[in-house]
């Protein structure tokens, strides 16, 4: 009977380097990639919660906390209602615990300055360093170890929002020198506005328009934002090119560009620290405002790190 011999087939050692160093590039992307992504982005899983800001009265902060562990605090949520000394009517910011968070504001006899108030909801930090963290993403982070923030809203602003008075939708974004502030002269101030309505303007010299890759409202669009100088205030803002922009929108964008666009071009590299996420809807320019903001959705996707450029110094030699 003939002798059955088994052939063991060898690869070259050079091959299997390339596979080892393949599968620990792909390890260390993995190691050095992470991303943070909100729990309660469709705002459903928090205990409902609805407070009344009256004219002319005391303001304080709201939390809003996980339904199921009321030790995680999910979101704040402030009236800001700065400008309002005296005057009637109401702000009520509403956390419903079923998929939104509204607020409506009904107010006569104000001052009518350029901005009179500003109720916001906010994940993260404020600007004095207090603190919401109770979801995966964590704030303050220095903007040079977050790959990407990509921010996805859902909102509505219904009521009277055009004419003579001034009314937004937007984030208004603190990017600090510390990670610590105690005082707004800490930080810069970004203001980015999907939707702005002040016939007056910015009052501020523009610095460039912005080109940025979205999608708004399920489809893949470019949205072109104008960037306005702040200087000699301490503030950037991004408004829509084309204004005053959408009043109701889905859009999911990449917040961080934003932020480093604007703390480059203010020229001050001493603001590193991103202190949150924080949209609402500002009101002024007339003695009345009558109006809705409704969210459905904010979801916060913090990717720490970044992936690291293929090697380009490396020659693989298979025999």
């Amino acid at each position: 009977m003939p002798h059955l011999r088994t052939v063991h087939l060898r690869r070259p050692f050079s091959f299997l380097m390339a596979i080892l160093l393949a599968s620990l590039l792909s390890l260390t992307a993995r190691s050095q990639s992470q991303t943070l992504i909100t729990s309660d982005s469709l705002l459903n899983s928090g205990s409902p919660l609805s407070v009344t800001y009256t004219a002319g009265g005391a303001q304080g902060t709201s939390v809003v906390n996980l339904a199921t562990n009321s030790s995680v605090p999910l979101w704040m949520f402030y009236p800001d209602a700065f400008g309002v000394s005296g005057g009637s009517g109401t702000i009520v910011q509403n956390y419903t615990g079923s998929g939104s968070f509204i607020e409506t504001i009904n107010l006569s006899g104000l001052p009518g300055s350029g901005v009179d108030g500003y109720p916001f909801l906010l994940y993260g930090c404020d600007n004095y360093s207090d603190c919401w963290n109770g979801q995966a993403p964590q704030f303050p982070k220095q903007l040079s170890a977050v790959s990407s923030l990509i921010v996805d809203i859902s909102y509505a602003l219904t009521g009277t929002i055009t004419g003579s008075r001034n009314v937004d939708m937007l984030f208004d974004q603190w990017v600090c020198k510390t990670n610590q502030p105690s005082a707004q002269s800490n930080c810069l101030e970004v203001m980015v506005l999907p939707y702005y309505s002040f016939p007056a303007g910015t009052g501020q010299p523009l610095v460039k328009t912005i080109n940025q890759s979205v999608i708004i409202n399920g489809s893949p669009a470019t949205f072109s934002w104008d960037e306005w100088d702040g200087h000699p205030g301490q503030n950037m803002l991004f408004t829509p090119h084309t204004l005053p922009g959408l009043a109701s929108q889905e859009m999911r964008f990449d917040m961080l560009t934003l932020m480093k666009t604007a703390t480059t071009d203010y020229g001050n590299s001493s603001f590193t620290w991103l202190m949150g996420v924080q949209p609402g809807t500002e009101f002024g320019g007339s003695s009345s405002q009558s109006y809705q903001l409704t969210i459905s959705k904010l979801d916060i996707e913090q990717t720490l790190g970044s992936l690291p450029a293929p090697p380009t110094n490396l020659t693989v030699i298979v025999n």
